[in-house]
């Protein structure tokens, strides 16, 4: 039997669940695209893209983050910066962390290639597939923008999420998601939080030796996983407090 990697998941179960993801999310341009149509039809007027774009990414990380996907995964992560940031929590040995972080990575790159393949044999007008991602700024700013996206998602999941429950939590995630790209706006990285998106990206474009191919790759894991560092700080300043304010209450 494998070892799991996160409870109730096994490396297997990662690769295949953020291969699936993968995907899936790379396919979001195509149901915009089907979608403009229909909407236009229906409503007599011209979708915004950026609106649409949102909307799709939003109804994806529902499903994605919601409790149904989350069982038939066994609780799979799809990002190496939530091993990444486990790990430093203690959540799970490093070991466990590590074999997550490259299966993560592994089958996001399994499932951005099948589709950039099947884009390849079943061409559509006017997609032009998958682009390798660049960080619009540069390496510092887009960098900096990861890990500001990161950290304030991280900390939006684990001391606001809890708040909406276990059955609204995880669409109060997706949307905080959401929000967050739309203050960053595509300016400075586009706040993938994810760095296997954009390591699989760049594999499929055939470049991943190139100088500026590493740098693009290395601004988004150094940045993804800066913002996971940063709140493994915060957790490690508020432990002392948290175990206070218990002990207080014990003496009361």
């Amino acid at each position: 039997r494998a070892p799991p990697t996160m409870p109730g998941t096994t490396p297997a179960r990662e690769l295949a669940s953020s291969a699936f993801m993968s995907f899936c999310m790379n396919n979001i341009a195509v149901e915009i695209a089907l979608a403009t149509p229909l909407i236009e039809r229906v409503t007599g007027v011209a979708p915004d893209h950026t609106q649409l774009l949102l909307t799709f990414v939003f109804i994806n990380l529902c499903f994605f983050f919601g409790p149904f996907y989350s069982r038939v995964s066994g609780g799979a992560c799809n990002n190496p910066t939530v091993y990444f940031l486990f790990w430093l929590l203690g959540e799970i040995p490093g070991g466990a962390a590590a074999v997550g972080f490259v299966c993560t990575i592994v089958g996001t790159a399994a499932g951005t290639i099948a589709y950039g393949l099947l884009l390849d044999a079943l061409p559509m007008a006017g997609y032009a597939g998958i682009n390798a991602v660049k960080a619009a700024a540069g390496p510092m700013h887009g960098a900096l923008a990861e890990a500001a996206v990161a950290f304030t998602n991280f900390l939006f999941a684990g001391a606001i999420q809890p708040m909406f429950g276990d059955v609204m939590g995880p669409y109060a995630g997706a949307f905080f998601y959401v929000l967050t790209v739309m203050v960053e706006r595509c300016e400075y990285s586009c706040g993938f939080m994810n760095p296997a998106v954009v390591l699989a990206t760049h594999a499929w474009d055939g470049d991943l030796t190139s100088a500026a191919s590493m740098m693009e790759c290395a601004t988004y894991f150094i940045g993804a996983m800066g913002g996971a560092a940063a709140v493994a700080g915060v957790n490690a300043l508020a432990k002392p407090r948290k175990a206070a304010g218990a002990e207080k209450k014990k003496e009361l």
